[in-house]
């Protein structure tokens, strides 16, 4: 049996989606389990009033019950709140699991996008899925791949904090702009001026950072890969 793995973005009017439009340098990363949501909240910048206004209105508008927030640091807020997904215009979550798909948490909303990453567990249930999330919102697939019945729990569970969790703010940047742009495409549709203009930085700065963040990530992929059996 085959499944697939899809990660893709999408853009439609909820209280999420449009705080990270309206907020750039905020990202939020959404769980739920159907009883509580709990969503990380970080932004660019240094605590404010009015970004603390604006998280308030965003929580206000969804119309949720808030158990409990947190401040970790000056620039991120976890929220503990009763599930909101069915007040969440359309609810992207029920449809998902309408269409036998196992979302692989967290829903992560920055820039505008909600990006989610999800298994299928056939080409019919997956083409389903789209059907109906194209109904109501901008969908655009990122990636796709084919995973088969050995590999799933390996390739399924993989800590992200070990993967990240050494990458400074600027690196991270460096890799994002790098992606988005086509950097890593071939042939490369960007180069190292280009996305280093469009940070603001010089390009042995841009390159410096990049690099460092490629490092960083292949170190941490290390281990993973030996986990994989060899192939002939």
């Amino acid at each position: 049996m085959t499944y697939y793995e899809l990660a893709f973005k999408l853009q439609h009017d909820c209280p999420y989606c449009n705080f990270s439009r309206d907020h750039p340098s905020a990202a939020i990363s959404h769980w739920c389990n159907w009883s509580r949501d709990v969503l990380e909240i970080t932004h660019g910048g240094p605590k404010s009033t009015h970004e603390q206004l604006a998280i308030r209105q965003m929580l206000k508008n969804i119309g949720s019950k808030v158990i409990r927030t947190s401040r970790a640091a000056s620039n991120l807020q976890v929220v503990l709140q009763h599930c909101a997904c069915d007040k969440l215009p359309p609810p992207t979550l029920p449809t998902i699991e309408k269409r036998n798909c196992l979302n692989l948490q967290p829903m992560i909303y920055t820039g505008g996008y909600e990006w989610y990453r999800v298994m299928a567990f056939s080409e019919r249930d997956m083409k389903q899925l789209f059907r109906d999330l194209e109904r109501h919102c901008t969908v655009e697939v990122t990636s796709r791949r084919s995973v088969s019945e050995e590999s799933i729990h390996t390739d399924s569970l993989v800590s992200t904090a070990s993967l990240l969790g050494g990458l400074t703010r600027k690196q991270a940047n460096a890799l994002l702009v790098a992606l988005d742009n086509g950097y890593f495409n071939l042939p490369r549709s960007a180069t190292a001026v280009e996305l280093a203009q469009r940070l603001g930085v010089p390009r042995t700065s841009f390159v410096d950072h990049l690099r460092k963040a490629q490092n960083k990530i292949i170190r941490g992929v290390g281990p993973y890969l030996r986990l994989r059996p060899a192939e002939a």
